[in-house]
């Protein structure tokens, strides 16, 4: 199983940059294949709403994107990017 840290991540918060890099780390095999780009990006703004609203602050300051992340992980990433304000 493949998984990546990426440490003071919430410093990226542009939607675009965010799924770029996403995209980059998947195509170099820093990823693993087993979810989608997008669902990569779903944590990736999860981690950074919460962050923004200082929720689990320490666990949400740095992301790890896990091959193997559990299906109910990944369906609360889902709701939070469709609550979220991507701006």
């Amino acid at each position: 199983m493949k998984n990546l840290h990426i440490r003071d991540s919430y410093k990226i918060t542009d939607i675009n940059e965010i799924f770029l890099l996403i995209t980059d780390y998947y195509y170099e095999d820093r990823l693993g294949k087993n979810r989608s780009i997008m669902s990569y990006v779903y944590e990736w703004y999860a981690h950074n709403w919460l962050y923004c609203h200082n929720l689990f602050t320490e666990h949400t300051k740095d992301i790890d994107l896990n091959e193997d992340e559990s299906i109910l992980k990944r369906i609360v990433y889902y709701i939070i990017w469709i609550i979220g304000d991507k701006q």
